[in-house]
């Protein structure tokens, strides 16, 4: 989980105060009487521009003297739903458009339908690069049954628009040349409680969207789609309208906010994934919620009371002073060690059922910090490696296959080790991870064991590297360590293998995998399977053995009080879990969720963090760790602050398949993306294994919007998100918006 700290917040607020982009000042209006009819066509006028704020005539009541944010309404306004005319409001020029799109593989040559954040004249619209696009929107029931589609758009020359909903007939009408109002209703049924895909069809390219109404009872007006006074920083809902967000409600949380307008409240209801409720009036104190701590939630802002309330300092706020990071001497030695297809869940101190003995491991987590629900970029080697060492994500480092290298222009951990003044050693038996592919350019000493024809246990490559440190173990130093026994081809490791399985003696008792006896064949029995899976174990067993090992040594050198290690894994490997073996073909968590373990106690305090993290993280982690100033290309942010407290809210943690899938998670819940196509999602609390798909479930619908928010607008700024700036996705930072012109 991630809160805002005090040094956060500063950063926010200085990068907010610096912002290149002049934000737009939007203001609500009050709607006008809908139309009984469906109709095509209003006058072809542009909408209108948004009046400027009108100052508060009350001044605001603090309502959050202490306790501080963990997730702000305000900062967040781009992930919320505008009500309005008791319908959902989409503002087409809106940053926000993007919860509302999907979109396949751009690397990959798929082309997005909607282009964003566009003009038409001083209008902001999102434009259809072609003639077709889809917008797949959460409704309720009340506004299901309305059947009430409304669309201000621009067309070039007037001609025919189909919009087909849920996969149903096609409705047609008319768009007129210039701008327009089109209208329309569709046959009851149609619209239902939960997602929605609309598809529209225009006769010509271009169309540009302003807005676009769904189920409501009133019309909008071109007014009704602001929603934020920068002047004030204050969220605007004019009288008959709303906000909502789709967030997780941290422990001992309550809502907050300073309310101003004449006679202004508002009317606060709150309903999380399970069906518990909350409700309140901002305005009149804070809303505690600590009833629906841990759930996903609906979070809907609602004023019925005046002409237009202005709602500021609005968040999700927990008891106590926001956490500070203590300061540190940075580490005179650093290692980093990443163990190939290790599992999370094969790792007691991660799972507690975990079969796999890993005494050192334990110890370990004893006098460290566990980010237990830490995810990898890539579900295979060359990627998630790629991201890790260069902070990137794959749609920006494009290094996706074994003809790639990563490029020598992103900064690398070992650049990082030497701006530090450390010598630089590594080795490893994984035969991508070498300089000749991109993988570091400051190395002092590196050895691959593939390319050189060495040794590939662990063992091997933990002697080469401490060799390597050995003459130099009294200057700082950085050492990187890639063990391989947990990846394919596995085989039986000693005395471990007995004990997880010294019974068989079938075709796979020493190995198994693409290099063993057969390769890895199908129609494999249960039993060879168990075998298989013991296989694995052994290697958990024997690379915690060589964990025990190296901190064994760095204590006898006399540098272990010294010393930064991190422990991680580069991705994990499916064992018929889903039917399949290896890795590369899905993203459920046998595949991208990881270990990662860091001690160094001065700076990483004992504990688990349950919030999200990445691997892109590490990088940027260890650079504030040396005092090395982060490289503005980094996508990754430090996770300094969130070991020390920074853990209320939970963050956005994603993975990629090649760009092809995309897989998020925010506490429990994880949605699964495969381009335009239905997501796949799932409730890891009740369901670990990933076997029950519950997107179109009505009591999933909260956790589907929690994910399907931050995951489109992410998406939709892969490449330019950068963490440290705006923060993950599911929790941004103020600069996010301010950054959008919003």
């Amino acid at each position: 989980m991630r809160t805002v700290s005090a040094v956060s917040t500063a950063l926010a607020l200085a990068l907010g105060a610096c912002s290149s982009s002049k934000p737009e000042v939007m203001t609500g209006a009050k709607p006008t009487e809908a139309s009984a009819a469906p109709a095509v066509a209003a006058a072809p006028t542009a909408p209108t521009p948004a009046a400027a704020p009108v100052p508060s005539p009350v001044a605001p009541t603090p309502v959050h003297a202490s306790g501080h944010a963990v997730y702000s309404l305000v900062d967040n306004r781009l992930a919320g739903h505008l009500g309005r005319g008791g319908g959902l409001l989409i503002p087409g020029g809106s940053a926000g458009f993007a919860k509302y799109v999907r979109f396949g593989n751009t690397m990959g040559g798929n082309k997005r339908a909607w282009i964003l954040r566009d003009h038409e004249g001083d209008v902001k619209v999102a434009r259809l690069d072609g003639k077709h696009g889809s917008l797949f929107v959460p409704l309720t029931a009340a506004q299901a049954r309305t059947g009430s589609i409304r669309l201000r758009v621009h067309a070039d020359k007037a001609g025919t628009l189909e919009i087909k909903v849920n996969d149903h007939a096609a409705i047609r009408t008319e768009v007129a040349s210039d701008w327009s109002t089109v209208e329309v209703t569709a046959p009851a049924g149609q619209l239902v409680a939960g997602e929605n895909q609309l598809e529209l069809a225009a006769a010509k390219s271009g169309l540009a969207l302003a807005w676009a109404q769904l189920g409501a009872t009133t019309a909008a007006t071109d007014a009704d789609a602001g929603f934020f006074d920068p002047s004030a920083k204050a969220l605007v809902v004019p009288r008959g309208g709303a906000m909502t967000w789709y967030a997780a409600i941290p422990d001992h949380a309550s809502l907050t906010a300073d309310v101003g307008g004449q006679g202004c409240k508002v009317d606060v209801a709150v309903t999380a994934d399970d069906g518990a409720t909350a409700s309140g009036t901002l305005g009149a104190g804070a809303i505690d919620l600590g009833a629906l701590a841990g759930k996903a939630a609906r979070i809907e802002l609602a004023n019925a009371s005046c002409d237009r309330a202005a709602i500021a300092q609005a968040a999700l706020t927990v008891p106590g002073a926001a956490p500070a990071v203590a300061k540190a001497a940075a580490p005179k030695y650093v290692v980093f060690v990443i163990m190939d297809s290790l599992r999370a869940d094969r790792v007691r101190a991660f799972n507690p059922k975990a079969r796999p003995d890993a005494p050192s491991w334990d110890k370990l987590a004893e006098s460290s910090t566990l980010f237990t629900s830490h995810y990898v970029q890539g579900n295979e080697s060359q990627v998630s490696h790629a991201s890790m060492w260069s902070s990137n994500y794959l749609i920006k480092h494009k290094a996706q296959d074994s003809k790639n290298k990563l490029s020598l222009k992103w900064t690398t951990i070992d650049e990082v080790a030497k701006a530090a003044g450390k010598y630089t050693a590594g080795a490893s038996a994984n035969g991508y991870i070498r300089p000749a592919r991109g993988f570091g350019s400051a190395w002092d000493k590196y050895v691959n064991h593939i390319e050189k024809s060495l040794g590939l246990k662990g063992k091997d490559v933990l002697e080469q590297g401490l060799a390597f440190i050995e003459p130099h173990k009294n200057q700082p130093w950085f050492l990187y360590l890639g063990f391989i026994d947990t990846h394919v081809t596995w085989r039986a490791k000693k005395p471990w293998i007995a004990q997880y399985d010294g019974g068989y003696s079938g075709r796979f008792a020493t190995e198994f995998g693409d290099d063993g006896p057969g390769g890895m064949p199908q129609g494999l029995s249960d039993r060879e399977k168990d075998h298989v899976r013991a296989l694995y174990d052994s290697n958990v067993s024997y690379q915690d053995d060589l964990l025990g090992k190296l901190v064994a040594q760095l204590q006898a050198w006399g540098v272990w009080d010294d010393t930064m290690l991190i422990v991680t894994a580069d991705h994990g490997d499916e064992q018929w879990e889903d039917g399949k073996i290896g890795h590369g073909g899905s993203e459920h968590e046998t595949l991208i969720h990881v270990p990662l373990l860091i001690h160094y106690p001065a700076l990483f305090p004992t504990g688990k963090i349950v919030g999200g993290s990445e691997g892109i993280d590490i990088v940027p982690t260890v650079a504030e760790v040396l005092g090395v100033p982060a490289d503005g290309e980094w996508q990754g942010m430090s996770l300094v602050a969130q070991a020390n407290g920074g853990d209320v809210y939970p963050t956005l943690a994603t993975s990629s398949k090649y760009e092809n899938g995309h897989a998020g998670r925010i506490g429990h819940w994880k949605i699964m993306l495969a381009g335009p196509t239905t997501p796949k999602l799932y409730d890891l609390a009740k369901d670990p294994g990933e076997r029950s798909d519950r997107f179109g479930d009505a009591q999933a619908a909260i956790g589907a919007r929690l994910l399907l928010d931050p995951m489109w607008t992410f998406r939709s700024w892969n490449v330019e998100w950068k963490k440290a700036r705006w923060g993950a996705a599911g929790n941004v930072t103020a600069a996010f918006a301010e950054d959008m012109g919003e």
